[in-house]
């Protein structure tokens, strides 16, 4: 018994690292492809950022691979950089906006 000591064990030593690629394999089959907007929405939104007034609007964005909706207020818009500015310090690319609402 003393020769096999750990070596008995070893297989199972590699499964600590597979944890970072199983984990990494489960995010990637939950990822969604970005979903298109139509043209409507699109004047909708436009229409929403054009008379913006301070209100908290609720966002939902593409990210990452998945979508995300939040509440916040805008800070600036920068056309420039195609981008919105919140109030929390956070950027939205406009092509990653899916939906603006207002509360």
């Amino acid at each position: 018994m003393s020769e096999r000591g750990m070596k008995k064990w070893t297989p199972y030593k590699s499964l600590a690292t597979q944890y970072d690629k199983l984990h990494e394999m489960r995010e990637k089959k939950t990822k969604v492809e970005k979903p298109l907007i139509s043209s409507d929405k699109a004047e909708e939104i436009n229409e929403i950022l054009t008379t913006y007034n301070g209100e908290t609007l609720l966002f939902t964005i593409y990210e990452n691979g998945k979508i995300v909706s939040f509440t916040d207020t805008i800070f600036t818009i920068d056309v420039l950089n195609k981008k919105l500015i919140l109030s929390s310090r956070k950027s939205i690319l406009f092509k990653n906006i899916l939906d603006i609402q207002k509360q």
